[in-house]
């Protein structure tokens, strides 16, 4: 799959949706604004599976996190210039809304001003095309520099594994073998429960509750919108701060603990609830629950907000991630949809006991985070492929001035400090834990 041509491609439905959706109120057909809202569904499925896959292929391995973080920052400042513009001074009236729909085809002109003269991804070019002039001329372009040699040899080393391993799956890869493959049902089934824990961890939940919190906490009608505006506010500086700390603390914690606070939030967030609506005379008691809000806020845009899908791109090996991203797209939008539909009748049912069921998911899923997700910070994606499938022979990059780190690599033990360093190619099965110089 080209990563640019069809990314670009799928700006048809953007621009199409828009204009269908703009088009519905003139035409008096509400039929077309469902129809354009598809459309653009469609063109956000398409970027959300090939945007977090093209950033993971074109960022250097020790910047990854931050790169795929990216992807997430500016979904949270799509959402948080929506609901600016949706207020009523601006585009949130009877007679204005249509433009207000018609706004999204600006993020799709941008993309087309810039995407037609970006490189397809090295990665691409070399593992797939077998192109290594353009792979070479595409990393002096995103890297700005002649040196290339070490992503050069990182690249060749995934290619030799995958060839050993798959022969020349690169071009032949197809689904059966993706979820026969002993090696890739484990990464597959990792990527796709997280977009299962995004979705049911409560956060739309959450955002449903917020203008019933700020109502019963006596702000002012017409102010509810400023403060929701100032909720995504916050989403979006905590996913500024989420961007450097996805490299520097690593994926794993930056799960585990935003979870553990979550969990922690909608107990304190249920009590508050349950003794506001037995006694709504409790003093402070509405503003602790504001407090929960903004905190579970900064929890999920620190960890279950930018990681699930950024991850997911980085379990695997090029031949499989076309295929395993678009598998994981669709259970994030099943997800959503199915959150969607049934919140609602859950709400009902459950009133202000809803998040009781989101604990209890969170909590299950803190355990599933803890035990099976692996971390791949600063590792390479033959490494991270490597550790779902350990008894497999394994090619570790290996730091040159650090000869005797050797013997710490073949124990199974990262290095954390390759960044800076040339890199030389060691070959070894980790079974037997011997190495070899090639």
């Amino acid at each position: 799959m080209l990563r640019k041509r069809t990314l670009l491609l799928s700006h048809v439905f953007v621009f199409s949706g828009a204009a269908l959706s703009t088009a519905c109120v003139a035409a008096e057909a509400p039929e077309l604004l469902m129809v354009g809202r598809i459309l653009v569904g469609i063109n956000s499925g398409f970027a959300n599976c090939i945007a977090p896959m093209f950033l993971s292929e074109v960022a250097p391995f020790n910047y990854r996190g931050a790169f795929g973080t990216l992807h997430q920052l500016f979904v949270t400042i799509g959402i948080f210039l929506s609901s600016v513009f949706g207020l009523k001074q601006l585009l949130g009236r009877a007679s204005l809304w249509p433009y207000l729909i018609l706004l999204e085809i600006f993020p799709a002109l941008v993309s087309l001003a810039i995407v037609p003269f970006l490189p397809e991804t090295p990665r691409f070019l070399l593992l797939v095309q077998k192109d290594r002039d353009r792979a070479s001329e595409a990393l002096k372009f995103y890297r700005k520099t002649d040196d290339v040699d070490t992503d050069m040899e990182e690249m060749d080393t995934e290619h030799q594994a995958a060839s050993s391993k798959d022969g020349d799956q690169h071009h032949s890869f197809t689904w059966k073998h993706l979820f026969l493959s002993a090696d890739l049902r484990r990464p597959l089934f990792v990527a796709c429960f997280l977009q299962i824990i995004q979705q049911f961890s409560g956060i739309n939940a959450v955002f449903f509750y917020s203008k019933s919190i700020f109502e019963s906490a006596k702000v002012r009608q017409d102010h509810i919108p400023y403060a929701i505006i100032g909720t995504n506010a916050v989403n979006v500086f905590m996913t500024v701060i989420a961007v450097p700390l996805m490299d520097l603390a690593g994926r794993r914690p930056l799960l585990l603990l935003p979870m553990g606070v979550m969990i922690v939030d909608l107990i304190l967030m249920t009590i508050c609830r349950v003794l506001q609506a037995n006694d709504p005379s409790i003093a402070g008691i509405a503003y602790v629950t504001i407090a929960c809000v903004i905190v579970y806020v900064i929890a999920f845009a620190v960890g279950l907000g930018p990681i699930p899908m950024m991850i997911g791109a980085e379990l695997f090996r090029q031949g499989p991630r076309p295929k395993a991203m678009a598998a994981v797209s669709v259970v994030n939008w099943v997800g959503t949809f199915t959150i969607a539909m049934a919140f609602e009748s859950i709400q009902a049912a459950a009133g202000d006991y809803t998040f009781i069921i989101f604990i209890v998911l969170l909590s299950a899923f803190l355990v599933f985070t803890y035990f099976f997700v692996p971390e791949t910070k600063n590792k390479t994606f033959e490494e991270i492929a490597h550790q779902f499938s350990p008894g497999d022979h394994l090619e570790v990059e290996e730091l040159e001035e650090f000869p005797d780190l050797a013997d710490d690599v073949a124990d199974g033990e990262g290095l954390e400090n390759e960044e800076d360093n040339h890199l030389v190619t060691l070959n070894f099965n980790a079974d037997d834990a011997r190495t070899e110089q090639p």
